[in-house]
């Protein structure tokens, strides 16, 4: 495989949507930890199943569907003729449904998280907003790059010059299809959510229960306080 064509690849762009991901994670890992250490059981429970679904619904589609075909797959579906609706080399319609399937259960599972420590249906209904306002801008650009991207690398191979901006187009063409992967994501997470959060609002789920672990601690507490006083 040629350089170019291993760039433009799909498990390419699943390696740095990894990394991409990594790096946030790193760089909120406050907020993880946070998440990870919930006082009740339940709760540290799903972000676990959360983590490890969503990272296989990435491996699985790096290494068996294709990114750029999923995201795009809004545009094509609402495209009148049915030639604007085709596909180019699709996965099969069994990986597909499997990826779908993955998407769902992460979907839902994110979205107990979202609730639980994120925020309720106002907050959103204003992700979905900002999600879509920019999803539909930058997936256009996007299509440019992707297009000039499969045509692969045109330049003179001993032109510094050509490498260096065959490069960068590749980086920039990886950001707006990790960009849109990502806000792809949040606008369905932030749909999935809603109904999800009203959910575990009516079971109660959502706020964390009220235990008596520390009712000992405070009745010593009190009991010591009362002494002194009487003292």
């Amino acid at each position: 495989m040629h350089v170019d064509n291993m760039l433009a690849s799909n498990e390419a762009l699943g390696l740095a949507l990894c990394l991409v991901l990594a790096v946030i994670a790193l760089k909120n890992r406050g907020f993880v930890r946070e998440i990870f250490n919930d006082p009740d059981r339940l709760w540290r429970i799903i972000p676990r199943v959360a983590l490890i679904e969503t990272a296989i619904l990435v491996l699985w589609t790096s290494l068996f569907d294709n990114w750029r075909q999923l995201i795009g797959l809004p545009y094509r579906l609402s495209q009148k003729w049915p030639s604007q609706r085709v596909e180019y080399n699709p996965p099969s319609d069994d990986v597909r449904t499997v990826t779908l399937i993955l998407l769902a259960i992460s979907l839902v599972l994110v979205a107990c998280v979202v609730a639980r420590h994120v925020g309720g249906v106002i907050i959103q209904i204003l992700l979905f907003m900002a999600a879509i306002t920019f999803w539909a801008p930058i997936f256009a650009i996007r299509q440019r790059f992707d297009v000039n991207l499969s045509l692969g690398f045109d330049g003179s191979i001993t032109s510094p010059v050509n490498i260096v901006g065959y490069l960068l187009w590749v980086l920039m063409a990886w950001s707006l299809d990790i960009i849109v992967i990502m806000l792809s994501y949040v606008l369905l997470l932030s749909l999935v959510a809603i109904p999800v959060t009203i959910l575990l609002e009516i079971t109660r789920l959502r706020q964390p229960k009220v235990t008596k672990e520390a009712d000992s601690f405070f009745a010593s507490l009190q009991e010591r306080t009362s002494s002194s006083r009487q003292a």
